[in-house]
């Protein structure tokens, strides 16, 4: 099993998953709260520059804003669907003006992914895939574990969804439930089972 630790800052979960090579960091959090992570990480006896990889399962400021202060501060590398990128402009537009944020880049030694990737992350030594999962926003993505474990983000359940987006979102689950996934990890709240999931994609 992974060993898996979990750091809640300003009510949102993030994920710390062990790789071959060093910690992968499932969401950042807001820009600006790298006291606040190196804080949280105490508690575990945890170093910032354990932290060898991030991803962001989507662009919304408590999930990516503090990313390339991770990056910069211990040489992180970013985990980034190749479909995620254009939609980092709307981050850098929330926070423009508001000094805190730097805007992540793309550099050499990041992995772009594309929708088949799980040979990349092979490589560094997690034994999965990240998925295409929206319904929160367009670029949301799950990170999908072959232990059945699956880091969600934001993607809520259909019942908690308007009538618009509730067909994407049911289309999102169902793949999860096609990889069977077992435990569902969000980013707010805890995690549960996906049986709970089956009931409520009744509503699809």
């Amino acid at each position: 099993m992974e060993n898996l630790v979990t750091v809640t800052i300003r009510s949102t979960h993030y994920y710390l998953i062990d790789t071959q090579q060093g910690k992968l960091m499932v969401d950042t959090g807001w820009a600006g709260s790298l006291p606040a992570l190196k804080s949280q990480l105490k508690r575990y006896a945890i170093d910032l520059a354990q932290i060898r990889f991030v991803m962001i399962t989507h662009h919304h400021p408590d999930h990516a804003g503090l990313t390339q202060e991770i990056k910069r501060a211990n040489h992180a590398r970013l985990i980034i669907l190749e479909k995620q990128i254009p939609y980092l402009e709307n981050l850098k537009s929330f926070y423009a003006g508001k000094g805190n944020y730097e805007p992540i880049r793309i550099e050499a030694n990041d992995l772009v992914l594309q929708s088949s990737n799980r040979a990349v992350l092979s490589e560094i030594g997690i034994q999965g895939e990240i998925i295409e999962t929206p319904g929160h926003s367009n670029d949301s993505v799950s990170l999908v574990l072959d232990s059945g474990k699956a880091f969600i983000g934001d993607l809520h359940l259909p019942d908690f969804v308007p009538d618009e987006g509730r067909e994407t979102t049911c289309q999102s689950w169902q793949k999860l439930l096609r990889l069977n996934v077992k435990t569902v990890y969000p980013a707010h709240g805890d995690p549960f089972q996906m049986e709970a999931v089956k009931n409520s994609l009744a509503l699809c």
